[in-house]
């Protein structure tokens, strides 16, 4: 006998195919410093990939005055609604070079973006005049991946590295910040969104403002940061490590904030009714400043944190909520003072194991105790990503 489907089961399966299909068009786009793969140049790429695929740029250094995209937004833009797609370096960042060799910013993305952008090292990124931000990484009105990328050697007006602003929810991972500088938001800048833009297992260390934040500036911005290092920065005015105005909510948390400096929050630097949560966190050795500075109306609140030697003081100022749990005592860090190395010692009490009270807050601050392990820059900013809580 003849058996019918009933053609309701086979539009069902119909879709069922369709829907677990790969992608029948996606394709990848093979880049190389060159200019010898399926398209020129990095640019040319970006114009040309179409949803779903796939840019794969090769070990080397691509610079200003070899990828062809040299106007007043950057050696690499992203124009609106420009993406769908992955850009990505086969080696990663240390053998990945984006130099815009101090002639303009290194990457714009512009607006309503979709992409993820993975594996390169932005330097020698100088903002223009016309949007002054964002010397290595501006974004406007977008919300992509940023993935396992290094921001060194830029310089702007604001948000030395990198530079998000308008409604916009950058995610952030793995990424290193270090030696940018600006006159706002020595490493990182972040202005005017209600919707919010995380970091997590990243490092911002050694850069330099001139007036605030000189890690990290925050501005009317929704944020989390979290599992991450805010160290050895430095602000000639306020906010060594973190400056915060206008902005609400704001959370810090399992994040070690140490070795900053500026005469006024060494650590934090509340302004502008900003209302942040901090967390799990260490704040230590500030050089001055204190750990913690709030304007009038300004409000943290603070809970299972360690503060230790932060010339300026210790306490939680006046305005700010004392949580519970918040222990001034020496995180027993892996190396001294000015070494780098903010690792913890087997018998830290940062850990959950040793934690003076028992409390149960899991890791305190960024890094796990793991002294024996000695490497390159970049390893040593890996051991964020694999830190164990116990």
């Amino acid at each position: 006998m003849r058996r019918y489907t009933p053609v309701g089961t086979l539009l069902l399966l119909s879709i069922t195919v369709i829907l677990n299909a790969p992608a029948a068009f996606a394709h990848t786009w093979n880049v190389n410093a060159s200019g010898t793969g399926d398209v020129p140049t990095i640019q040319a790429a970006i114009d040309t990939a179409g949803n779903g695929d796939e840019i794969v740029v090769a070990p080397g250094t691509y610079t200003w005055s070899s990828q062809g995209h040299t106007d007043e937004y950057g050696m690499i833009y992203f124009e609106t609604y420009v993406g769908g797609f992955t850009l990505r370096s086969s080696g990663g960042p240390e053998v990945t070079i984006l130099d815009a060799q101090y002639q303009g910013r290194v990457m714009f993305i512009q607006a309503h973006n979709d992409i993820v952008v993975e594996g390169f090292t932005f330097v020698n990124g100088v903002a223009p005049g016309n949007y002054d931000a964002g010397g290595g990484l501006i974004g406007h009105l977008a919300s992509p991946v940023i993935r396992n990328c290094i921001f060194t050697g830029n310089s702007a007006r604001q948000g030395g590295g990198f530079w998000f602003g308008g409604v916009s929810a950058p995610v952030v991972e793995d990424c290193l910040f270090y030696g940018n500088r600006a006159y706002y938001g020595g490493g990182v800048m972040l202005v005017n969104s209600s919707t919010a833009g995380t970091f997590t297992d990243c490092v911002i260390r050694n850069n330099e403002a001139e007036s605030r934040g000189g890690g990290l500036m925050v501005h009317n911005y929704n944020f989390k940061i979290e599992d991450s290092a805010i160290c050895a920065n430095i602000s000639l005015d306020s906010g060594g490590g973190i400056t915060v105005s206008e902005s609400e909510p704001g959370i810090v948390t399992h994040c070690t904030i140490s070795e900053n400096d500026a005469d006024d929050g060494g650590g934090i630097q509340l302004m502008a009714e900003a209302n942040i949560e901090l967390d799990c966190s260490i704040i230590s050795n500030s050089y001055s400043g204190g750990a913690i500075s709030l304007w009038e109306g300004t409000v943290i609140d603070v809970e299972n944190s360690m503060f230790w030697n932060n010339a300026g003081g210790d306490s939680i100022p006046p305005g700010g909520i004392d949580s519970g749990n918040n222990l001034v005592i020496d995180p027993q860090f892996c190396g001294v003072v000015g070494s780098g190395n903010w690792k913890l010692q087997a018998d830290s009490p940062c850990l959950r194991r040793n934690h003076p009270t028992g409390f149960l807050c899991g890791q305190i601050g960024a890094y796990r105790d793991d002294c024996g392990t000695v490497g390159t820059e970049k390893s040593s900013w890996g051991t964020i990503k694999k830190r164990i809580r116990k």
